[in-house]
């Protein structure tokens, strides 16, 4: 029966029924404003299809940043580390719900559907909207968890950014402001990484729009494993556009959503 039903939504997501409205794009946190750690839903639609997209799902852990004006709350909430993220392919069931497909890396360095995984649902309330939307999220077989979407949030998923990375562990967000460096991504799309545990150059490709996999760029020295089975974006998660902006790389694991990746883009 898993196998029917899982068969019935892959067929049905690129399947655009005449009454079907566009995905609803942008960024939505969960819960409550005033909580510290918040669920993320990132969309965007296909040029070609607005019935179809990508989403990425990410948990955001946050700090209170007390702040001196009477501009701002008292006490701001950034982000500071990402300790679970997920990617999707989107797809119209009927007119307010969306399945969410999880992928992976294909034999030929594209992205493609992962089917023996069960895609999950995105309800809306209200078409072309978020904002009261439920997403129940399926994991092994089962329904594992139920978001809420209540507000937007500021994050956006941007396009190829070149220049010099630095690639963390410290989930406190400690690294964010110092200027070490230890990734750079050229202007040629090579990365260069050059860490304790991944020593090589990789060639990252856009395989759909702002969705980029790797090839080895020749011998890796070592960690090869932790890059070319990872899917590349691009997320200005605090997004304090125009005022200043700090891109960060993310390497999903798509078959471990709590290893990831997470790069400081250092200016």
């Amino acid at each position: 029966m898993k196998n029917i039903f899982n068969a019935l939504i892959l067929a049905s997501v690129f399947v655009s029924a005449a009454h079907a409205g566009p995905i609803p794009e942008g960024s939505w946190g969960s819960g409550e404003i005033e909580k510290s750690d918040v669920m993320s839903l990132i969309i965007k639609a296909d040029n070609d299809n607005p019935t179809t997209g990508w989403a990425i799902l990410a948990e955001y852990t946050r700090l209170h940043v007390p702040i001196a004006t009477g501009l701002l709350p008292e006490r701001l909430r950034v982000a500071n580390w990402v300790p679970r993220m997920y990617l999707y392919r989107v797809g119209q069931i009927d007119k307010l719900r969306f399945a969410l497909s999880p992928v992976k890396v294909g034999a030929n360095g594209g992205v493609e559907i992962d089917a023996s995984k069960p895609a999950s649902e995105l309800a809306l309330a209200e078409k072309g909207t978020l904002a009261g939307g439920t997403l129940v999220r399926k994991e092994n077989g089962r329904e594992d968890e139920t978001i809420n979407w209540r507000n937007k949030i500021s994050s956006t998923w941007e396009g190829y950014v070149p220049g010099a990375y630095f690639g963390s562990k410290d989930a406190t967000g400690g690294d964010y402001l110092h200027k070490r460096i230890n990734t750079r991504l050229g202007e040629d799309k090579l990365a260069d990484f050059f860490q304790a545990e991944i020593k090589g150059k990789f060639e990252m490709t856009e395989v759909a729009p702002k969705i980029f996999t790797f090839t080895a760029k020749g011998a890796v020295e070592k960690g090869a494993d932790k890059v070319l089975p990872r899917i590349a974006v691009f997320i200005d998660i605090v997004n304090w556009k125009p005022f200043f902006t700090t891109d960060e790389l993310m390497l999903i694991n798509t078959d471990d959503a709590k290893d990831v990746g997470f790069y400081y883009e250092r200016h």
